[in-house]
């Protein structure tokens, strides 16, 4: 069937109709099928008054019919606001965030529990008072993490997700023509969707998808899989599969956070494949790459072609043409995004190596990153997030009732001479984005510590 002229035609259309597209567990989607289901899609979604414009809110059940809803509102030209049905939220409701969109779709409604990805579901569309048309080019909105404060409505344009695609192909080691790639991490997330589901389109890889969000279905997707793309989380359960259950792997590539140092180590023991990483951002879209794991988990790996990156103070610092930001008044100056992220660049391969994130003023060369691995190898600690530079707050998570003074001494056992915490706050549970990620904002922290959820309690030294 003929596509729609639009600038992801080429990549729906390049594939033969009897090729694999996506599978689910033992369910199987063809590209000719996602071409004919999408064509569909786009025509009822026309009759609705969705144009060439049109501000869409998509959101709900996890789906084939969410991927080709999608598809098909790109083919009519709409800015999409790609969001998740947070828990505890009834699916019929718009995300917090969109509240200038014309249209809204959801998906799913009625299905329980929302997380489970399901094969089709039914797809309802509201049209909302007030809304106007998108005076932008960008055809996607995202929201960052809000690992460091509040989320930010993040627009991409058919030219940057295009651009990605193509600084991606040049990244070695990337997914190849006719591999199964598992992608663990929500499609609806940045890598997910660009890395794993646009990129898997673009060569003619498979995308294999878990059927729920835990340990058990992330396995059995990745069981078959030549590559695997996840997160910390994901890799620190497939680090607990046994020798064997993952035959077929030649590439495990973890984003979207921090990668432990003991993750890697444990899954290349087991399944002796190197867990490498992606390093991007919502704004930016991926920035460096390391996917064979060659530089080590604090590398992240040499900035990809076409991407522009300079250290300011020992904080990374991205060139974005213009402004991603969306629904706000975020100041936007010269072009330089900051990250927030500290790194440090080798002067021999050019490759980056993160240090943690920057909250404060102070010395910017200390290693957040390899405080919090120190302190998470302590055996009554189950989860550290460090923040600096000026004071260093550690904050740490364990059921135990741990002293300062044996965290204080476990430190400099082990930090040597290096910079140690100077304040340590000893909580049950740390506090994390809606995606699962660690928060690593010291006022959310903060307000965390004074209002611990639940039977949580708090000591600070």
């Amino acid at each position: 069937m003929t596509q729609r002229s639009w600038w992801g035609a080429e990549l729906l259309g390049r594939h033969a109709d009897d090729m694999v597209w996506a599978r689910a567990a033992d369910r199987e989607v063809t590209f000719g099928r996602l071409r004919r289901e999408t064509a569909w899609l786009a025509g009822v979604l026309e009759q609705y008054g969705i144009r060439p414009r049109s501000t869409v809110a998509l959101y709900g059940n996890a789906s084939f019919t969410h991927l080709w809803t999608l598809f098909a509102l790109w083919s009519l030209g709409a800015q999409v606001v790609l969001g998740e049905t947070p828990a505890g939220r009834r699916s019929r409701e718009v995300p917090p965030g969109p509240r200038r969109v014309q249209f809204s779709v959801s998906l799913g409604e009625n299905r329980r529990p929302p997380h489970d990805f399901v094969d089709e579901c039914e797809v309802l569309v509201r049209r909302h008072a007030g809304g106007g048309p998108s005076v932008s080019g960008h055809c996607l909105v995202q929201f960052s993490s809000g690992t460091t404060g509040r989320p930010k409505a993040v627009g991409r344009s058919p030219r940057s997700l295009l651009e990605e695609l193509d600084r991606l192909a040049a990244v070695e080691g990337v997914p190849r023509h006719g591999e199964r790639v598992a992608v663990l991490e929500p499609l609806t997330h940045s890598f997910g969707l660009i890395g794993g589901l646009l990129h898997s389109l673009a060569v003619g890889a498979t995308v294999v998808v878990p059927v729920a969000r835990t340990a058990e279905a992330a396995v059995r997707a990745a069981a078959d899989a030549h590559v695997v793309l996840g997160n910390p989380h994901h890799f620190r359960r497939l680090a607990r599969a046994e020798p064997g259950e993952l035959p077929r792997l030649r590439l495990a590539v973890s984003s979207g956070d921090a990668l432990p140092p003991e993750i890697p180590a444990v899954f290349r023991g087991r399944h002796g494949v190197r867990v490498g990483q992606a390093y991007g951002t919502t704004e930016t879209g991926i920035i460096a790459a390391d996917l064979t794991g060659r530089f080590g988990p604090a590398g992240v790996g040499v900035p990809v072609p076409g991407i522009r990156t300079r250290v300011v103070g020992g904080v990374l610092e991205v060139h974005v043409p213009e402004s991603p930001y969306l629904y706000d008044d975020t100041p936007w100056t010269g072009g330089w995004m900051s990250t927030r992220d500290l790194v440090t660049r080798d002067p021999r391969t050019g490759a980056l190596r993160l240090r943690g994130r920057v909250q404060g003023v102070g010395d910017a060369s200390v290693d957040l990153l390899r405080i919090e691995s120190v302190l998470r190898a302590h055996r009554h600690i189950a989860d550290a997030v460090v923040l600096g530079v000026g004071p260093i707050e550690a904050h740490v998570a364990s059921s135990a009732e741990l002293d300062g003074d044996e965290l204080r001494s476990w430190c400099r056992r082990f930090l040597g001479g290096a910079p140690a915490p100077d304040r340590y706050h000893l909580l049950r549970e740390l506090p994390r984005t809606a995606n699962g990620k660690a928060v690593r904002d010291r006022g959310v922290l903060r307000r965390h510590r004074a209002h611990p959820p639940g039977a949580c309690r708090c000591i600070t030294w």
